[in-house]
């Protein structure tokens, strides 16, 4: 499952087939196995890919496209919202948040405002 910025969508979907290709044909020599492969791809703010319907059908069991939908959309949000309250609280003097770099290193940004994801 991916939620990718909303105009990568259909490529992150294209992405997550072939990363994931290898996978399934060493699952398909291994044990003898039929395997496929269903992305399900939805957009930060819930959009998602006109195969989408398509590809759940093959995963058995009911699935709602409005609650994966809900639920991108709610994690977006979440997200915001932390980022927003860690910048009000810097200004206000208040505890001061963090942005983590891909180093692993909690270093703050510029000025007074600090970021954590």
């Amino acid at each position: 499952m991916a939620i990718p910025a909303d105009r990568n969508v259909v490529q992150k979907e294209a992405e997550n087939k072939l990363k994931y290709k290898r996978l399934c044909t060493e699952i398909q020599r291994m044990w003898n196995l039929k395997c496929t492969i269903v992305p399900v791809t939805i957009g930060a703010t819930g959009i998602v890919t006109r195969s989408l319907r398509k590809n759940l059908e093959a995963v058995p069991g009911k699935h709602s496209i409005d609650s994966l939908q809900k639920t991108a959309i709610l994690g977006t949000s979440y997200i915001i919202r932390k980022v927003l309250q860690c910048e009000a609280r810097s200004v206000s003097g208040g505890d001061h948040c963090w942005f983590k770099r891909s180093t692993g290193k909690k270093r703050p940004v510029t000025g007074d405002i600090h970021i954590v994801l």
